[in-house]
């Protein structure tokens, strides 16, 4: 998201720390979601108004960007580029020396081991909303 409002020249401020129990909603960080009424994260805020940030389509929406959006891939095509996907991942994090995967990586807030996480999370996600579909 970051880097999408930075390649559209978009002033923001990003809001990390962001707490999901009801105690912590009520002060800090989290009292400006509850003001907004947003009830989970990430979002995109203007005003007083936001949208979940969750598809960088209702993103490019929202903020009016001159962005082409790429067209949503057929539940086939998807599951072909999880093939190609999901075994390159997993060369490629077996390369990854255990000494790194706990350093931020790049211009990131986070270490190696959580971004590896989270591609496999992806596919976690991915396989749920299918059978959800699918059911």
């Amino acid at each position: 998201m970051h880097e999408l409002l930075e390649n559209q020249g978009v002033s923001h401020q990003e809001r990390r720390g962001i707490r999901v129990d009801q105690r912590a909603r009520q002060s800090g960080r989290d009292g400006e979601l509850r003001k907004l009424g947003a009830r989970s994260v990430p979002v995109v805020a203007r005003g007083e108004q936001f949208v979940f940030a969750q598809a960088l389509g209702d993103v490019i929406k929202f903020l009016d960007l001159k962005v082409q959006v790429q067209e949503r891939l057929s539940p086939d095509e998807l599951v072909k580029k999880l093939e190609l996907v999901l075994p390159a991942a997993c060369r490629y994090i077996r390369q990854i020396p255990a000494e790194w995967l706990d350093k931020p990586f790049r211009n990131r807030n986070r270490p190696i081991r959580v971004l590896c996480h989270h591609v496999f999370r992806i596919v976690e996600d991915f396989s749920n909303r299918c059978r959800t579909a699918a059911s």
